[in-house]
C-alpha cells in the first residue's frame, strides 16, 4: 500500500450536539475514547451543516453539493426531495474514490434511498429512516446468530410527539451500536487483505431519538441533577412563529431532563464502540496509516429556547453547528484547533484530496480543508459559513443562515428574520434584527448572503432580493 494513499475511516453520528464533547467545552457527557482521539487530532471549531435535516445533509456528503444543487432538499419520499434514491452519478464520492483505486465500504444509516451498494459501496443496505436501526433484518439475524435477545425496559414518552427513550437491560452486545461496529470490523477486515487502500464510513443512528442506552451507560447520568441549558428559558418576543412547529407542550426542565440523560447515555455507548473499533485498528497495525474523521450530520435541540425539540425550522447553533474532529496521517502530539469556517460540502473535496484526486475536479460547492490541517496559509478561504433550510416533512419553508465573524443572520422567508451577536449573546437569546445599532451590520450580512447565493446558483436568490432589498 502506498504511504501517499492513506486509509480513511469516516465515523458519522446523527443529530449530535457539539457540547456532548469536551473538545467543544462539554462538561457532562462522558466520551473518553473520543477524548483520546482528540488528543491526536485537529478540532474544527466552526463547522456547519449544509442543512439541519438528515437526507439533505447526507446527500451533501456524497456529492459535495448544497441541497438546492443536489435537489434532495427534504427527507426521502417527502416534498422537495426530487429523488427517492440518490442518483448513481460518476461524481459521487464512492465512484470518485474508486477512480483512485480505493475499496469503499459503508454500514449504518443511509437515508438516501435504497442503499449504498446501489452507488458503488460494499457493505450494508439499510433503506429508509431507520428509527434507530432496530427494525432491520440484518440486525435481527445478528442477534439470532449470536443467541442474543435485546430487552428494553423503563420506556418513557410523551414530552414531544413520537419521541421516546428506554433502558437496554440486556448485554451491550444486543445494541444496534455494537452490531454496527461489528459490521464495520467485518468489512475492514476484508479490505485490509487487499493491496489497495480503503475508505469506510460507519454511520450510527444515534444519538438521534429514540434515545436508547444500556444500564451501565445510563448509570453515568441517572443520579445527576442536570443544569438546564443556558438558553432553556427564552423570553424573546421577536422570534419567528414557525419555531412553534417544533415546541414541546411542556417547558418544565424536569420534563426534558430524563431524555437528555438518555441522549448523553447513547453518546457514551457510541463512544465505547468507537473505542472498540480504534482498538481493532491498532491491533492490526492500521491506525497510524488511517485518517479518522468524526462528525455528525447535524445537531439537536433537546429543549432549547423554550422547549424546542428535534431540528429544522430554526437555525440555532445547537442544530446547525456540528463537531468535526480529524486524526491526520501525520500523528499529532497534542490537539490542534482550527477556527476557520468549514461546512459539510467541504468533506467531499477533502476526502478526495487525501485520496490523491485532482482538487480542480473535486471542488464543487465546497473545497478541501486539508491545507488548513497542513498549516498552509490560504488567504482566499471563505470567512463565512452557510446553512440551508427548506422545511421538513409536509411543511416547506425557505431559510438561509450565514455566519460571518461573530455575527449570524437568518433569512426566514415569510417570517421575522434573525440577527445574533454571538460575542455578546452566545446563546442567541436576543434577536437584534430591529436594533438600530445593528442596521449597518444587517445590511452587510444580507449582501454577503446574496453574494453567496449568486455564487452557488441558489434559485431562491430572486425571491430573497424581492423581499429583503
Amino acid at each position: 500500500m502506498s504511504s501517499k494513499q492513506p486509509n480513511i475511516l469516516f465515523i458519522l453520528t446523527d443529530q449530535q450536539r457539539v457540547d456532548t464533547l469536551k473538545a467543544y467545552g462539554g462538561k457532562v457527557c462522558q466520551t473518553p475514547n473520543i477524548d483520546r482521539l482528540t488528543a491526536e487530532s485537529v478540532v474544527f471549531n466552526n463547522t456547519y451543516a449544509s442543512c439541519p435535516v438528515c437526507t439533505p445533509a447526507r446527500a451533501s456528503l456524497q456529492t459535495g453539493l448544497y441541497p438546492h444543487n443536489h435537489e434532495m432538499r427534504n427527507n426521502t419520499s417527502e416534498p422537495a426531495c426530487k429523488y427517492d434514491s440518490l442518483p448513481n452519478s460518476s461524481d459521487l464520492l464512492s465512484n470518485k474514490l474508486k477512480e483512485q483505486n480505493y475499496s469503499v465500504g459503508y454500514t449504518g444509516k443511509w437515508h438516501l434511498g435504497w442503499g449504498p451498494t446501489k452507488v458503488g459501496y460494499e457493505g450494508d443496505d439499510f433503506p429508509g429512516h431507520g428509527a434507530g436501526g432496530h427494525g432491520y433484518e440484518q440486525y435481527h439475524n445478528y442477534l439470532k446468530e449470536k443467541g442474543l435477545e435485546v430487552k428494553l425496559e423503563n420506556k418513557i414518552s410523551g414530552h414531544y410527539k413520537g419521541h421516546w427513550a428506554a433502558e437496554v437491560v440486556s448485554p451491550v452486545e444486543t445494541t444496534v451500536e455494537y452490531f454496527l461496529t461489528d459490521q464495520a470490523i467485518h468489512y475492514i477486515d476484508q479490505f485490509r487483505q487487499r493491496e489497495n487502500p480503503f475508505y469506510f464510513q460507519l454511520n450510527f443512528w444515534g444519538p438521534h431519538e429514540p434515545y436508547v442506552a444500556p444500564t451501565k451507560h445510563l448509570d453515568l447520568y441517572r443520579d445527576l441533577d442536570l443544569e438546564p441549558w443556558p438558553n432553556f428559558i427564552d423570553e424573546s418576543t421577536n422570534k419567528p412563529a414557525i419555531h412553534n412547529l417544533k415546541r414541546a407542550k411542556s417547558t418544565d426542565w424536569k420534563t426534558f431532563e430524563p431524555y437528555v440523560k438518555h441522549y448523553f447515555a447513547n453518546v457514551s455507548l457510541i463512544d465505547e464502540q468507537i473505542g472498540r473499533l480504534i482498538d481493532y485498528l491498532k491491533k492490526h497495525d492500521l491506525y497510524d496509516n488511517t485518517i479518522i474523521i468524526f462528525s455528525a450530520d447535524h445537531g439537536e435541540s433537546l429543549g432549547i429556547h423554550g422547549g424546542l425539540c428535534d431540528k429544522n425550522f430554526f437555525m440555532y447553533e445547537e442544530t446547525c453547528r456540528i463537531p468535526l474532529i480529524v486524526k491526520p496521517q501525520e500523528k499529532l502530539t497534542e490537539t490542534k484547533y482550527v477556527d476557520r469556517f468549514v461546512g459539510t460540502c467541504d468533506y467531499y473535496s477533502s476526502i478526495l484530496d487525501w485520496a490523491g484526486a485532482d482538487p480542480t475536479e473535486t471542488s464543487r460547492d465546497g473545497r478541501s480543508f486539508v491545507p488548513l490541517i497542513d498549516n498552509e496559509d490560504i488567504k482566499d478561504w471563505p470567512d463565512y459559513a452557510v446553512t440551508e433550510g427548506n422545511g421538513l416533512a409536509e411543511i416547506l419553508y425557505t431559510q438561509r443562515m450565514i455566519r460571518h465573524g461573530q455575527m449570524k443572520y437568518i433569512f426566514n422567508c415569510g417570517d421575522t428574520d434573525e440577527l445574533y451577536d454571538l460575542e455578546k449573546d452566545p446563546h442567541e437569546l436576543s434577536n437584534e434584527i430591529d436594533n438600530k445599532d445593528y442596521q449597518d451590520t444587517l445590511i452587510n450580512m444580507r449582501e454577503l448572503l446574496a453574494s453567496w447565493m449568486e455564487e452557488h446558483n441558489d434559485l431562491a436568490l430572486g425571491q430573497y432580493k424581492d423581499l429583503r432589498f
